[in-house]
């Protein structure tokens, strides 16, 4: 029962946040709801995999949190420096 209510709650952010993501006032705002929205889609995989108990779903969730990482890394240098690459 709980691990139903943290799925329902987790996919209620998530949906919350891609709004975030697509009216942004600012690219910032974006970006940073980008970063929020991989971290609660990993959230919603892990617990995903808790459930149903496949391990492949962990290895999934740890390939998107370093995708994710990467992303908001590159999209903040995009926009403070106008490159991502030196």
């Amino acid at each position: 029962m709980i691990l139903n209510l943290a799925l329902i709650i987790v996919t209620l952010s998530t949906l919350l946040v891609a709004a975030r993501v697509l009216r942004g006032p600012s690219w910032g705002d974006r970006i940073m709801a980008f970063d929020f929205l991989s971290v609660n889609l990993i959230v919603l995989i892990v617990l995903i995999a808790v459930k149903t108990r496949l391990l492949v779903l962990l290895d999934a969730a740890l390939v998107l949190s370093l995708l994710g990482f990467l992303t908001t890394v590159a999209l903040t240098r995009y926009l403070l420096t106008g490159r991502v690459m030196r």
